[in-house]
């Protein structure tokens, strides 16, 4: 996960935000927590509507 978000930020740095990008993961946790899966939606998206907190 760190990789990847150091990856985008790096990006973000260079200019890159409006450039189609294709990642190839083999993280299912990377996978599940940014990308809308047939399981549901991404995990990020209900970390933020929490505001980051545990389901708890």
């Amino acid at each position: 996960m760190t990789a990847f978000l150091e990856s985008l930020k790096k990006l973000e740095q260079l200019g890159l935000t409006q450039q189609p990008l294709l990642f190839v993961l083999n993280s299912q946790y990377v996978i599940k927590s940014v990308s809308d899966t047939k399981e549901g939606p991404a995990w990020m998206k209900r970390w933020k509507k929490r505001d980051w907190k545990t389901a708890n």
